[in-house]
């Protein structure tokens, strides 16, 4: 089956040319920018041709139009800081999909400061990202989308990489970024909180990942993407109630 690779990009030039190694074997390679300033263009040109503008701040009409813009049916997706592994990529080429058969679930390893999380509810990590288009549809939601395949979906043996955070300055913008999204997905959700909620919520999150998703066995990788989950619903809490007017 020929496979259309897809990233979509906003300032992206520490990640991208690193990401897109990984991605010369597929038969094509679609970026859709969100007008990124610094130089992933430039880059992106490199490996591909196919290189699209959008204004779109929205992660699922971002995906869903890049994917209108691949030629083949079987789309792989990535984000720029993530990585194909030269075994995934293996696998994905030995693939003669049975009958029915229109998606594959792959397992994300996350890197979180150069460390690899094994607990912290983040491994196993699964999520489709080889689909055939035709058959899968993207779910519409502001951040934290994904796809809907309507069909079979099998699983995946080897894993793709994610390295999260570059240093402190990015793990904070992510922070930032992410809060702001979901902010937005509250509100269209119509979420109502307490400003007493801002703050157990976030306690909450962080206990649920240090403690019950056992982070603490991370270390300082486990405190840290508790710390993270724990600061983005504080802050998207706090965001929500500026966006509804009670504060």
């Amino acid at each position: 089956m020929k496979i259309s690779a897809v990233v979509i990009t906003k300032n992206e030039e520490l990640n991208i040319r690193e990401c897109l190694e990984t991605l010369k074997w597929a038969d094509e390679i679609v970026i859709m920018d969100s007008n990124s300033t610094d130089n992933t263009p430039i880059i992106a040109s490199e490996f591909t041709d196919k290189i699209f503008s959008t204004d779109s701040d929205v992660f699922s009409e971002k995906r869903a139009m890049s994917f209108e813009k691949c030629s083949n049916d079987w789309v792989l997706f990535l984000d720029a800081d993530e990585r194909i592994t030269p075994q995934l990529q293996e696998e994905i080429l030995s693939l003669s999909p049975a009958e029915g058969v229109y998606g594959y679930r792959l397992n994300r390893r996350n890197y979180y400061f150069g460390q690899w999380l094994k607990y912290s509810g983040v491994y196993p990590d699964k999520h489709i990202r080889l689909f055939n288009k035709q058959h899968a549809s993207v779910t519409p939601r502001i951040i934290h989308e994904g796809v809907e395949v309507s069909g079979s979906v099998e699983e995946l043996k080897n894993d793709f990489i994610h390295y999260s955070f570059r240093d402190m300055t990015h793990m904070m913008d992510k922070i930032n970024l992410y809060s702001t999204l979901e902010a937005r997905e509250k509100l269209i959700n119509n979420k109502q909180i307490s400003k007493a909620g801002v703050f157990t919520h976030a306690l909450s999150a962080f206990l649920r990942v240090y403690i019950s998703r056992k982070g603490y066995k991370d270390g300082t990788g486990g405190f840290f993407i508790s710390f993270c989950y724990s600061m983005v619903s504080f802050l998207s809490h706090l965001k929500l109630l500026k966006l509804q007017g009670k504060i």
